[in-house]
């Protein structure tokens, strides 16, 4: 072969072997590359890390380099947390995460704290892209919510449950649901006498109101005050005159009248920001809620849980609902069954109708401590005076004192006592409220009717500030009690001092009691068993504290069966069950003077009772006529 032939055969070899060298090794240029998943599943995740993290920590949150389209993303979210009542979402991927070379996707779990509801939960897809390098989450209206498309959105509907009533001792409703009617104002069609008129015809400030219409829109209803049913219809033609007044009707928990009861059982109404607060997670600014009593203490309860619903319509007819996304039901609340009878609280109620300064009786059961009724007045009114009420106790403490010193042997009933007109103690002169109240010999107990100051100032040096102290403690001053809603059990201090001392053992000094608290100290004598007082028996039952000395009882008992037959309670000798009672008058001061208010304590049958009378000059003179108008009234059903 000659030379050149040799050379053209081994180029060709040449070749040969480079073809086949590039076919056995691949060209870059020419053959696609290795894709390194792993890589690319760690970006993905990341991503939908970061995207994950940023919807849970902001209702408008910033998805710029996380989403594609970010500012869409935000004003849908957005719109979604007005339109839903959102207040909260925290958003979880589920481990599930799928990649392939240029996109990973991922379940997440999304949920949601709606405002006046529960929490909502469902589960949507997440995908996150590979866009040259850069990872994104892909937005969609379908990443809201799998259920979401362009032409679809979510809209919320919330049902108020049912509020459970509050009940007396036998399951009575206390607090149904009646017919109120609720006045406002329309602010475009309100005129400039629309404001006296109302305030003279409704008895309201008009100040606010004149703000509030000057902030809304000119087609909203203003409120102004919600009437029930009855005190409407009296000014109803005069007030459906008024330029721009607007009426609309509701129902509403209440009691018999706005008076019946109300510092107890407290009223409803439109949220306070108080009331609000106290209302619970699943309360809205918009709702009504307990306001004061037992209704704000256990708003929660009564209230119930609202029913909620998302649904799904179409933008172009929000009406027309294609799928519920979430249905729940509401939850009526659970029913407060109360110790409180209904017939006594009426007697009460009308026993304090006529007062015009502030009076509070009380009334329980006394073999168990029970509160039977608890009315307030002048009404209606929400400052419990029956039950938190902190006053000198005057002549009613002389029940305690009297305990202190029969147990102490220092007196018995029939012991001869001086009752002078005044007398001084350690440079103090103490007087009784008129003179010549116990004539010639009298007894202890003869001295303990007619209320005798003198009297039992002048034994305080028989007895310790420490005996006094722990007489009270025996009727059960200061413990603490758990009623459901406040309470005072007074204070008995241990004085050594003595005319400190003297001044307490006639209920004047540092002695603080509420009206509660002395019905408790007559259901004890009654009872011969001091006891905490009981208002809620099925959650908050009131305790046995101690039996009392039954000989100490008799001679009490005794001595206020005598307060009724030849004492200052005299008005209270009434046919049938014999009245056990003690008055009091308590001073105290006013401005550069003394001011009185009136007490009376005591027991019929299984009736324990306490009046106060703010300002009244004497417990048989202002205290007496109430609790004989109460006593007159009570169903005989009590005392078999």
């Amino acid at each position: 072969m000659s030379a050149s032939r040799r050379q053209q055969a081994y180029a060709a070899a040449l070749a040969a072997a480079a073809l086949s060298l590039s076919a056995c090794t691949g060209d870059p240029a020419a053959t696609p590359q290795t894709v390194d998943i792993t890589s690319s599943t760690t970006a993905g995740n990341d991503i939908l890390q970061k995207f994950a993290s940023a919807w849970s920590e902001s209702e408008q949150p910033d998805f710029k380099g996380v989403v594609d389209e970010p500012d869409i993303a935000k004003t849908d979210i957005a719109a979604h947390v007005a339109e839903l009542g959102i207040t909260e979402t925290k958003v979880n991927l589920v481990d599930d995460l799928d990649c392939g070379e240029d996109s990973c996707r991922v379940h997440a779990t999304v949920t949601h704290q709606l405002a006046g509801a529960d929490e909502w939960t469902y589960e949507t897809l997440v995908q996150a892209n590979d866009n040259q390098g850069q990872w994104l989450v892909e937005w969609s209206a379908g990443t809201f919510h799998p259920d979401l498309s362009e032409a679809t959105t979510l809209v919320r509907g919330r049902t108020a449950a049912r509020r459970a009533p509050i009940l007396d001792r036998d399951g009575k409703a206390l607090t149904p649901e009646r017919a109120i009617v609720r006045i406002g104002v329309v602010p475009e069609e309100v005129r400039l006498q629309t404001y006296d008129e109302i305030g003279a015809l409704l008895d309201v400030d008009t100040t606010s109101l004149r703000d509030r219409v000057d902030d809304a829109e000119p087609t909203w209803f203003v409120p102004v005050i919600d009437l029930r049913r009855a005190d409407y219809d009296l000014v109803r033609s005069e007030l459906l005159e008024v330029p721009g007044v607007s009426i609309d009707t509701a129902q509403r928990a209440l009691a018999p009248t706005s008076a019946w009861g109300r510092a107890v059982l407290g009223v409803v109404g439109p949220a306070t920001e108080d009331g609000l607060v106290n209302a619970g997670a699943y309360a809205l600014p918009s709702d009504e809620v307990g306001l004061s009593g037992l209704q704000y203490s256990f708003q929660e309860r009564l209230a119930g849980t609202p029913g909620i619903s998302i649904s799904l319509v179409e933008k172009a007819a929000p009406d027309s609902v294609i799928n519920r996304v979430l249905s729940r039901r509401p939850k009526a609340g659970l029913p407060l069954e109360t110790s409180l009878d209904v017939e006594v609280q009426d007697a009460a109620e009308l026993a304090v109708s006529e007062a015009t300064d502030t009076t509070a009786l009380v009334a329980v059961k006394a073999s168990t401590g029970e509160i039977l009724a608890a009315a307030n007045a002048p009404g209606p009114t929400s400052y419990n005076t029956a039950f938190i009420g902190r006053y000198a106790p005057g002549s009613t403490f002389k029940v305690v004192s009297a305990a202190a010193l029969l147990a102490s042997g220092t007196v018995t009933p029939a012991m001869p006592v001086k009752c002078p007109d005044t007398t001084v103690v350690s440079g103090k002169r103490f007087k009784n409220y008129d003179v010549g109240i116990v004539p010639g010999r009298a007894t202890f107990a003869d001295a303990f009717a007619a209320s005798c100051n003198t009297t039992f100032v002048s034994l305080a040096d028989d007895i310790t500030g420490e005996q006094l102290a722990a007489a009270g403690q025996t009727f059960g001053f200061s413990v603490e009690w758990d009623l459901g809603i406040d309470g005072y059990s007074g204070s008995v201090p241990a004085d050594e001092e003595l005319v400190t001392r003297a001044a307490d053992m006639i209920g004047q000094g540092k002695v603080l009691a509420s009206p509660l608290m002395m019905a408790m100290v007559a259901a004890a004598i009654d009872s011969g068993v001091s006891r905490t007082p009981t208002l809620l028996p099925g959650l908050q039952p009131g305790v046995r504290l101690e039996e009392l000395d039954p000989t100490v009882v008799a001679e009490l008992q005794d001595m206020m069966g005598q307060v009724v037959t030849d004492g200052t309670g005299s008005s209270l000798d009434l046919p049938g069950l014999p009245v056990h009672a003690k008055t009091g008058t308590a001073e105290y001061q006013q401005g550069n003077g003394t001011g009185t208010n009136a007490w009376l304590v005591g027991y019929r049958g299984d009736v324990a009772f306490a009046v106060l009378v703010e300002k009244g000059g004497s417990g048989s003179d202002d205290a007496a006529p109430i609790v004989a108008t109460f006593l007159n009234q009570l169903p005989d059903r009590l005392y078999r």
